[in-house]
């Protein structure tokens, strides 16, 4: 009966992590619950080779790009406010 808690205790904790690993890739957070609490270690290494999704990935390069045009914009105003200083 021990081994049976023990069992579902470590299917619960690798289900979260793979849940957690799962929304920070742009994944379906359900499945990666569900293949973290059947396959453990297993579904984790998964999610470390599988990585981002091809939008999660787009999406962190329009961020990206939205804080370098951000940071240009800004010293270009510091730039026009020293020369008319």
């Amino acid at each position: 009966m021990e081994s049976l808690i023990l069992v579902l205790i470590i299917g619960v904790v690798f289900g979260f992590i793979c849940r957690s690993m799962a929304e920070k890739r742009g994944r379906n957070e359900a499945i990666g619950f569900l293949w973290g609490f059947f396959f453990a270690i297993w579904a984790v290494i998964g999610y470390l080779i599988a990585g981002d999704t091809s939008k999660k990935r787009a999406d962190l390069v329009a961020e990206a790009m939205g804080k370098y045009k951000e940071e240009k914009r800004s010293e270009l105003i510091n730039q026009d406010n020293e020369k008319e200083l």
